[in-house]
């Protein structure tokens, strides 16, 4: 029982090491159902700020503060995309919750990570209902999908939001 045991943790910490060093397919461990994120960081999100697919994370801005969830990253049948894929087309769920003030939103905002450490850009508007730009005043929401047409031999190991400077801000993986 203790070499199990022992191999478990060897497991663990390998898992954390790589993603803390970027590599994709490594699960993170487990993540409280709400995080915040002030939009003034500069360093990109820790292993510990990595979020499981399907968690809210509430993320402050100058203009408001609002919650972000995505879930449900999927490959998209070829009769549900509106822009023909040249790869394999994905999606993901995104739902946004503007808690106070305003909050802006695009669909170019989510960025895929490729498991090279390379990032997708979004095909917005590639299927429906998709995400594309608005505000959102205090009390409102939206729900939609972003997709991504991966090139062949990629897969996508996590999906980033980013600022319109492109800031990483917050980030959700498998």
């Amino acid at each position: 029982m203790r070499a199990r045991s022992s191999a478990r943790v060897l497991v663990g910490i390998t898992a954390v090491a790589l993603i803390s060093a970027g590599c994709g397919g490594a699960k993170p461990g487990p993540a409280e159902s709400s995080t915040t994120t002030q939009a003034a960081e500069s360093a990109p999100p820790s292993a510990q700020q990595i979020a499981r697919f399907g968690t809210s994370v509430d993320i402050a801005a100058p203009s408001g503060t609002a919650s972000y969830t995505v879930d449900n990253l999927q490959p998209v049948p070829p009769d549900a995309q509106i822009i023909p894929a040249k790869g394999t087309m994905f999606a993901v769920d995104v739902t946004i919750v503007a808690k106070t003030g305003t909050t802006a939103y695009n669909g170019f905002y989510f960025v895929a990570r490729a498991a090279d450490g390379s990032t997708i850009a979004p095909a917005v508007g590639a299927v429906r209902p998709g995400i594309t730009s608005g505000q959102l005043p205090q009390g409102q929401q939206i729900a939609g999908h972003v997709a991504y047409d991966v090139p062949q031999g990629q897969t996508i190991s996590a999906i980033a939001f980013r600022d319109p400077q492109g800031k990483t801000l917050a980030v959700w993986a498998g």
